[in-house]
C-alpha cells in the first residue's frame, strides 16, 4: 500500500470533531436536567408589611401555623418547603395565607359571647401564585431559606436567600409600622 491510499479525507476529521462536540452538548444538557431535578428541603420565614397579623401560611400546599405579627416577621423558621436545589426559569410558588380574624359583634358594636366565650370569626384564606426569582447567595446546600413577603394590597413576593431583609443582597427592607414613624 502506498501512502496515498491510506490518507483519510479531511471530512472524516470534521465529521468526527462534530460528533464529539454534539456528544458534549448532549452530556451538558443531561447534566443540567439531572441537576435541575435535584430537590431539597428548606425552612421558610415570613415578613408582614400589613396591619393585620397572619395566622397560617402554606407553600405549594405544605406548611401550616406560622404567626406573623403585623408589620413584623422573621424570627422563627418553619419547616419545610421542598424546592429544586438549583434555580431555573419559570419556577413558581403557590402561597396561601390566612389573616387573623375578628370577634363577632352585635348591631351596637359589642362583642358577642356564647357559653361565656367570645365568638371568633375567621377570615377566608387568600392565595397567590408568584414567580421565584433566582436564588440569592447560593444554590444547592448553600441556597438559604425560603422567604415570603406579605406586601400591601394582598401582594406577595418570595425570595430564596441567605440574607435577611435590610441586609446587602436582599431587596426588601424590614417591615416598619407606619403609625410609629
Amino acid at each position: 500500500m502506498t501512502r496515498a491510499t491510506t490518507r483519510r479525507s479531511p471530512w472524516v476529521y470534521v465529521i468526527g470533531f462534530g460528533l464529539v462536540v454534539a456528544l458534549g452538548y448532549v452530556l451538558v444538557d443531561v447534566s443540567k436536567a439531572m441537576r435541575a431535578e435535584k430537590k431539597q428541603v428548606s425552612s421558610y420565614v415570613a415578613y408582614n408589611y400589613n396591619a393585620r397579623s397572619i395566622v397560617g401560611v402554606w407553600i405549594n400546599g405544605e406548611g401550616g401555623i406560622l404567626n406573623v405579627s403585623a408589620y413584623g416577621g422573621g424570627g422563627k423558621e418553619v419547616c419545610c418547603v421542598v424546592l429544586p436545589s438549583y434555580w431555573r426559569p419559570g419556577l413558581k410558588a403557590a402561597v396561601r395565607w390566612e389573616e387573623d380574624g375578628d370577634w363577632l359583634t352585635d348591631d351596637h358594636g359589642q362583642i358577642v359571647y356564647r357559653d361565656g366565650r367570645r365568638v371568633y370569626v375567621a377570615r377566608p384564606p387568600k392565595e397567590r401564585t408568584v414567580d421565584i426569582p433566582p436564588y440569592v447567595g447560593g444554590e444547592g446546600p448553600e441556597m438559604g431559606r425560603f422567604q415570603i413577603y406579605f406586601l400591601p394590597n394582598d401582594e406577595v413576593a418570595v425570595l430564596v436567600s441567605t440574607s435577611y431583609p435590610g441586609s446587602p443582597g436582599n431587596p426588601h427592607p424590614y417591615p416598619k409600622d407606619p403609625r410609629t414613624n
